[in-house]
């Protein structure tokens, strides 16, 4: 049980990564990568060693699409935030990297 538990965690982060990434009308069961991604779960449920693989293959391409996905809606995040404000002012931009500007008289 214990090896399990991390491959419903990563699975649960893969739908939840899903989910941010859709309209908020859009529901993620009918997405067809969901489908996918559950049709080999399930395929993959008995044992990991199916069609020879290795043991834990199917949970590293798993963990790492999940990684993919949560990287990409942060890049996507800070991409919003920084790039697309046109020019900034000189105490905007000292606040964006910590900096204190001395008092004008």
């Amino acid at each position: 049980m214990a090896a399990v538990t991390p491959k419903i965690q990563t699975l649960r982060c893969l739908i939840r990564e899903m989910r941010r990434s859709l309209l908020p009308h859009e529901n993620v069961r009918h997405s067809p990568a969901f489908v996918y991604m559950m049709k080999e779960y399930r395929r993959n449920a008995v044992t990991d060693q199916q069609y020879c693989r290795q043991q834990e293959e199917m949970a590293y391409l798993a963990h790492t699409c999940a990684t993919y996905l949560e990287a990409s809606r942060r890049y996507q995040e800070l991409h919003q935030e920084y790039h697309c404000r046109g020019e900034r002012t000189v105490k905007e931009t000292a606040d964006i990297v910590g900096f204190k500007l001395p008092n004008e008289h």
